[in-house]
């Protein structure tokens, strides 16, 4: 169970909870006791039908250190490892220097290893303890070193990795030359960035947060939970009817591009709108079906600008962009819409690339407004590739919520949602999810968030958090989901959300 409001650290930020906490008093060696307590407690529970013999590999660092603590843990309840010293004694310091002497006085020991020595140490391992370089990792590995993470990698037994599998960037989820994934990473104190993004997500494997006897910090960035979603939608009154329940007017839809209005429309009405209605010019209109039955239409006539925003007022939340073409009366037309819509709106897919055309800065002052792009959408929009914003997702979606001025949603594993000064985490979704049309309900929940009231930010938490798990609910396999199968479970997602409470 990921803990509710969660910290989610920078490696610095990891690095000024130990220092605080010695500032103030509690001795190092007190922390690093409990940080390896904790993780050989976490590793006992799981991995009891894997000690036939484990082998711990330490850095000469404080992870090592931190290794140290489990090898004596772990005698103390009856199994013998095979601990392993990546490094010079010499070169041990602090308190690892302690805790490595601590083992020793209980009939353990550490055996240097050095270049050429990774076949010997892992030879027969049934489980591994990862303890090489944690949070303190900031350049690529290299040498004798990367042979040992590689010679990890390749191994048949499960790693556990302490703080965050060796080879993974702390700040971003980047590879820093080669990795080690992981069965299960034992965090501690609070949740690293590193651990929730990118190739980071896909080495932690199980990722379990331990505490070390200091309190975590104020949770300015934080790791989502699914219960933060009940908070962000209370619980309606009994005498609520569709009129209080909000309404999402969704501008999207051209000719022959009506399916994302209508995913957007669907996913607002299952993310918890009253009424929705779809607006769109009359070539568009002709070919709307009756796939949604509870939906309304409008049209957008000669002057569609101005029948967009008399239509907007009055309404709860606004969904722009799905569908809504990009010749160049429509851009133009998304742009204006964008800047000047008197309601609160959430800009999507053709909108994102309209607004890119004039910059983010176009957004400053404008009415709540949420961002929802995709990594190729935000590549845009911060004149960069896609592959830029994938290696730093975190300060992709910063960037974007800095420079509107406004909330932002950058999809994909991981969802991060950014307004200027915070931003938070999704930890939930699935692969299924990568289909066409997810994106377009997302849109429409977020937008029925928004009609429900709420700030934008924690709107846009609660319904990435409910699309995420109805994506999880309605996967049957890791592909061949249907975004129309994602909106209708979005009403089990929020039931889930509630009973977490």
């Amino acid at each position: 169970m990921i803990p509710v409001g969660a910290a989610l650290l920078t490696r610095e930020a990891s690095r000024a909870i130990d220092r605080a906490a010695i500032d103030a008093g509690v001795p190092g060696v007190i922390l690093m006791e409990n940080a390896g307590r904790g993780a050989a407690d976490a590793l006992l529970a799981r991995f009891g039908d894997r000690l036939g013999r484990v082998v711990i590999v330490g850095g000469t660092g404080q992870n090592g250190g931190d290794a140290w603590v489990i090898a004596r843990r772990l005698i103390a309840h009856g199994v013998r490892s095979r601990a392993w010293l990546a490094g010079a004694r010499d070169r041990v310091e602090g308190d690892a220097r302690i805790n490595l002497r601590a083992l020793e006085a209980v009939g353990g020991a550490a055996e240097e290893l050095g270049e050429g020595g990774a076949a010997e140490a892992l030879e027969g391992a049934t489980l591994i303890v990862d303890g090489l370089f944690g949070t303190g990792l900031d350049r690529p590995i290299e040498g004798w070193r990367r042979a040992l993470v590689e010679a990890m990698a390749a191994s048949d037994a499960p790693v556990v990795a302490l703080d965050l599998p060796s080879g993974i960037d702390a700040d971003t989820g980047a590879v820093l030359g080669a990795v080690a994934p992981a069965a299960m990473t034992v965090t501690f104190a609070a949740h690293k960035r590193g651990l929730w993004q990118g190739a980071g997500r896909a080495a932690a494997g199980d990722v379990v947060c331990v505490d070390i006897g200091v309190p975590p910090p104020p949770a300015h960035d934080r790791l989502l939970s699914l219960s933060d979603a009940a908070r962000g939608l209370p619980a309606r009154r009994w005498d609520a009817h569709k009129g209080t329940a909000g309404h999402v007017l969704v501008l999207g839809g051209s000719a022959g591009k009506t399916g994302a209005a209508r995913l957007s429309a669907r996913g607002a009405l299952r993310g918890g709108a009253g009424l929705v209605t779809i607006a769109i010019d009359a070539a568009g209109q002709a070919g709307l079906d009756a796939a949604v039955l509870e939906v309304m239409t409008a049209p957008l006539g000669d002057d569609p600008e101005a029948d967009a925003r008399a239509l907007a007022e009055g309404k709860g939340a606004c969904v722009l962009g799905p569908g809504f073409g990009l010749a160049a009366d429509r851009r133009a037309l998304a742009l204006a819409l964008a800047r000047s819509l008197p309601t609160p709106t959430v800009l999507d897919a053709d909108a994102l690339t309209a607004l890119a055309d004039v910059g983010l800065e176009a957004l400053q002052g404008a009415p709540r407004r949420v961002l929802t792009p995709h990594p190729g959408e935000a590549g845009r929009l911060l004149g960069v590739s896609a592959a830029e914003v994938q290696a730093d997702r975190y300060a992709a979606a910063a960037a974007i919520a800095e420079r509107s001025g406004q909330v932002a949603v950058l999809k994909g594993a991981g969802t991060i949602v950014a307004e200027p000064g915070r931003l938070a985490v999704c930890p939930l979704g699935h692969p299924a999810l990568g289909v066409a049309g997810t994106g377009d309900v997302l849109a429409g929940a977020i937008a029925a968030a928004l009609a429900a009231g709420g700030p934008a930010f924690e709107a846009a938490c609660a319904a990435v958090l409910l699309h995420a798990h109805a994506g999880e609910l309605a996967a049957r396999a890791d592909r061949g989901l249907l975004a129309s199968e994602v909106a209708d479970r979005l009403p089990d997602a929020l039931h889930a959300a509630r009973l977490t409470r």
